[in-house]
């Protein structure tokens, strides 16, 4: 039981002190893909922790009843001293059974929000499909439109759409640069990774780490995929199509000019120093083995 404590109070910390920390770690987009794993590493250790601390509870705590020698020492080894008075058997059950409503509820309300941007997006490529006059590319669909646009969604199958006015103000180049850049976030399956997030940003919205985690993995996907499609087709003809295509595109989709247009341009233009990118790799190694190793070592220290 002291682990479960120690665990939950582990899960608290990077719950309100990590998300600064993260942001500061990750802006600039010093490799995004190992930025992404910091934060992820951060979000999954969270939920992984707090469901071991109700399991560990939900055994150990009806194992423990009123005044047994294994709650004296739990309470001990917190610091309380024995002679405070334990929780009453219908207090520990009522605490038990809190705790695993709470985490039921939770995980109910997550995955029913995972499911309907799911479908959303699905319905979202089917109507793709139906609207756009199809291209020489079987994922391509073109869409009469006066906004300059290109994104994706997921469906079955996915899709790929860009307006005719994006066509018209893009060299082939361009074109080419914006393509693949939507190729690699669905190769990446970085769709569903944005929606578990916002899932989990939706339904915890008053936990500072899900929401900052939403926002700030966005931004290094579309980083991620500035990468994939700047090693193919050059950095330039992509900044060059991602200003052509600067603004918000559908909420079910990922595009090229979505967000942080400026940091990303940047990044691409002017490259940083080896020496720096090899810091900042090593840094956010360290964190998210320090992340992910300190629930493993609470769990060793407390079983010890």
């Amino acid at each position: 039981m002291t682990a479960a404590v120690y665990l939950l109070g582990y899960g608290v910390l990077v719950t309100w002190l990590a998300p600064p920390l993260l942001s500061r770690l990750t802006q600039g987009g010093l490799n995004p893909l190992l930025s992404v794993t910091a934060w992820l590493t951060a979000v999954i250790g969270v939920l992984v922790t707090w469901a071991v601390a109700i399991t560990l509870f939900t055994v150990n705590g009806l194992r423990a009843l009123p005044d047994s020698p294994v709650l004296v020492v739990c309470l001990e080894l917190l610091g309380l001293p024995e002679q405070v008075a334990t929780p009453g058997l219908p207090g520990l059950l009522f605490a038990v059974a809190a705790g695993v409503i709470v985490s039921v509820g939770v995980g109910l309300k997550v995955g029913r929000s995972v499911l309907g941007l799911r479908s959303r997006s699905h319905r979202h490529a089917h109507t793709a499909r139906l609207l756009g006059v199809p291209t020489d590319r079987p994922d391509v669909f073109l869409l009469d439109a006066q906004r300059p646009a290109a994104y994706c969604v997921v469906g079955r199958p996915n899709a790929i759409v860009v307006t005719t006015a994006a066509v018209q103000r893009l060299t082939g180049p361009q074109l080419d640069a914006v393509l693949a850049h939507e190729n690699a976030h669905i190769a990446g399956r970085h769709h569903q990774v944005l929606m578990v997030l916002r899932a989990l940003a939706a339904t915890l919205g008053h936990l500072p780490l899900f929401p900052r985690a939403a926002v700030a993995v966005g931004e290094l996907l579309e980083m991620c995929a500035d990468d994939a499609a700047a090693r193919r087709h050059g950095s330039r003809a992509l900044v060059a199509g991602m200003i052509e295509l600067a603004g918000p595109v559908q909420a079910a989709g990922l595009g090229v000019g979505a967000s942080a247009i400026a940091v990303r341009a940047n990044r691409l233009l002017v490259p940083p120093r080896q020496a720096t990118v090899r810091r900042h790799r090593l840094l956010a190694s360290a964190t998210i083995a320090a992340t992910a190793a300190a629930p493993v070592i609470i769990n060793l220290i407390c079983h010890h």
